[in-house]
């Protein structure tokens, strides 16, 4: 079966869309393509063929266009729309395909979501945020099926289309890509690490603050901290740098751009705690991060911003700590603990691999994935 997967909003090597589910549908004997408006790429890569487009600067109708022509081209029986733009294409492809297609929607995001609302003035959002809304509603409506990574993402598309079938297929990795390093807290010295989009909403501010409170309370602990990610504005590249000229301590710091999938998990296995204490916003408390699964997989202990949808998605009471993003001494007082006890941060170390071995990770979701596409191409 020829599947392809359209996205305007990812990269061609997106960890979910190439390393998940175009390769296990790759593995199992389908053909397979991802189209995606974000680089332009014509290759084909573990046995997915790329035929992709650097599309940022083109309005909707010229990428409309492309992804059209990349369905005429390849003629696929399944197509998987990450964004609802490539479904008006899909929509469009089979509407003139004279053979049989189906259209699934893969909802991973809110749409629309802040980052969508961003570019405009505070005064034109809402009115913005009804248009994207009303635009996703319609093309969700051409969808025959949907995906969802998570239970609060699929609630709205559940209630306006309760006859769809659905599948939720949730952001496990697959352990095959990430080595697992046996832990070990060297005496005086921590190493952190803070990674994605760099921003005080996306918990910087918070990160920073953490930082703050282990210096004053350990005066003569060692700190390295890797910073691996990209500012989306110079608002945040101005408020977070501050934030680092501020710091006064036993501190080094080291600075990457975003990196590809498999060379990113390599650059942060020496990581001794992972820290993520973005904002407790709404948006943020109904949005299951990926990242979460990935830090067990590592077999390393986190601290996170205690998130609505962690509590209610998974169990991590025995390798991490769910807490205020904001409370930075407490916060500090829990890391300090960690490289106080090293009984007690082995045990997390290991509860969290053995989490990801047993419960979280991709393999055990393979088969009901395999069986949901082939449930939709008999529709």
């Amino acid at each position: 079966m020829k599947i392809s997967f359209l996205t305007s909003g990812h990269f061609p090597f997106d960890d979910r869309i190439f390393y998940h589910l175009a390769k296990t549908l790759a593995d199992a004997g389908h053909t397979v393509r991802i189209t995606s408006s974000k680089a332009d790429l014509k290759d084909v890569v573990e046995s997915i063929n790329m035929d992709c487009f650097a599309g940022d600067d083109l309005k909707k109708k010229d990428k409309l266009i492309k992804f059209s022509k990349a369905l005429n081209a390849f003629r696929p029986s399944i197509i998987i729309c990450c964004e609802p733009l490539p479904i008006l294409a899909a929509k469009g492809f089979k509407k003139n395909h004279t053979g049989k297609s189906r259209i699934i929607y893969d909802i991973t995001e809110w749409y629309p979501s802040k980052k969508n609302l961003a570019p405009f003035h505070p005064l034109l959002r809402p009115l913005i945020f009804l248009k994207l809304l009303g635009f996703n509603i319609i093309a969700s409506r051409y969808a025959d099926a949907f995906i969802f990574g998570e239970l609060y993402k699929s609630r709205p598309y559940r209630f306006l289309f309760p006859k769809k079938p659905y599948e939720f297929i949730t952001y496990y990795p697959d352990l095959r890509y990430l080595k697992y390093k046996a832990p070990g807290i060297i005496d005086g010295r921590l190493r952190l690490s803070f990674t994605g989009k760099i921003s005080i909403e996306k918990g910087f501010g918070n990160f920073i603050g953490v930082i703050k409170e282990l210096i004053r309370m350990n005066k003569e602990l060692l700190i390295g901290i890797k910073v691996i990610g990209w500012y989306e504005s110079t608002n945040d590249k101005n408020e977070c740098e501050k934030l680092i000229q501020s710091l006064k301590g036993n501190i080094t710091f080291t600075f990457s751009d975003r990196l590809p999938f498999l060379t990113f998990w390599e650059s942060v296995i020496d990581t001794d705690i992972f820290i993520d204490l973005r904002s407790d916003s709404p948006e943020n408390q109904h949005s299951l991060p990926i990242r979460l699964f990935y830090f067990a997989a590592l077999g390393r202990p986190f601290i996170f911003s205690g998130l609505k949808a962690i509590r209610r998605e998974a169990d991590t009471a025995n390798f991490g700590f769910l807490v205020k993003p904001y409370r930075a001494e407490q916060i500090a007082q829990i890391i300090l603990n960690y490289t106080k006890d090293p009984k007690l941060y082995t045990e997390h170390c290991a509860n969290a691999r053995r989490a990801a071995e047993e419960l979280y990770n991709w393999q055990r979701i393979v088969p009901e994935y395999l069986e949901f596409i082939e449930e939709v191409s008999s529709l």
